[in-house]
């Protein structure tokens, strides 16, 4: 039996809020890598309140792989 290898990445979701609708969607596309543990998505809607906005975008942004 062959082992397969999955390689993770982190995926950085960079919209206007005008397009919040379009990044809805690429969302539930991905999903299914999501739930298998292939992906992590970021956007800056995921900011804990009180938290410095520019920093946890910042700190998202260089630990990306897409």
């Amino acid at each position: 039996m062959t082992e397969v290898s999955l390689v993770w990445l982190k995926v950085f979701c960079s919209y206007s809020h005008n397009d919040e609708y379009l990044k809805d969607e690429l969302a539930k596309h991905l999903t299914m890598l999501e739930r298998q543990g292939v992906i992590s998505t970021w956007h800056d809607r995921k900011i804990p309140a009180g938290r410095e906005w520019d920093q946890q975008i910042n700190e998202n942004l260089n630990t990306v792989s897409l």
